[in-house]
């Protein structure tokens, strides 16, 4: 069989190709700068369109916090990986997306993962969240809702909850419903 006869499914998921993987730590040398405040920084949105798997999305921001997305947005929960064309979708339904750099170390994965799980449901229903690395991210960690996005590099539960009271569920689409990508899902 011929690569590209196999990788051309994959790409149409969006699925990393064997070029590399967006999920793997590719700096040895890589550390988290000092801990300070984080900050939180407003990017307006210019469109929100569906597009098609055949057509390349790129984004100016980085991570993005809205913007043209597939169609499909995700099951909320955990992915080993989960490209940021789905998560901008589940950013357009309300949801907050927590990104780290994939050489984090896994105590800040796990205080995002603990941080996630643990808040409370609200009127809307349970909490909608994305767990995901960005290999673009150029901190360690990242709390992302439409528009906006907490960036810094360490855990700080009360700055995170702070954007998370201002920012989450205010979207254009406030729709609690899981998606139906699931490629490299961990779980809830």
């Amino acid at each position: 069989m011929r690569w590209s006869a196999f990788l051309f499914p994959l790409l149409l998921l969006g699925c990393p190709t064997v070029e590399g993987d967006p999920a793997e730590c590719l700096d040895d040398d890589w550390a988290p700068g000092a801990c300070a405040a984080g900050e939180a920084v407003f990017e307006a949105n210019v469109s929100r369109s569906h597009v098609d798997f055949d057509t390349e999305l790129t984004y100016d921001v980085d991570p993005p916090s809205s913007g043209d997305h597939r169609g499909q947005w995700g099951l909320w929960g955990e992915y080993e990986y989960m490209p940021p064309e789905h998560w901008v979708h589940n950013l357009e339904h309300g949801g907050a997306v927590f990104l780290y750099h994939p050489c984090a170390s896994i105590e800040t994965v796990d205080a995002l993962r603990a941080f996630a799980q643990a808040r409370a449901d609200d009127d809307g229903g349970a909490f909608r969240w994305i767990l995901t690395p960005y290999a673009d991210l150029p901190t360690a960690i990242a709390v992302v809702a439409w528009e906006w996005t907490y960036s810094s590099e360490c855990i700080d539960e009360a700055e995170i909850e702070a954007f998370l009271v201002e920012h989450y569920r205010q979207a254009p689409e406030d729709v609690a419903g899981d998606g139906s990508y699931d490629s490299r899902l961990i779980g809830r």
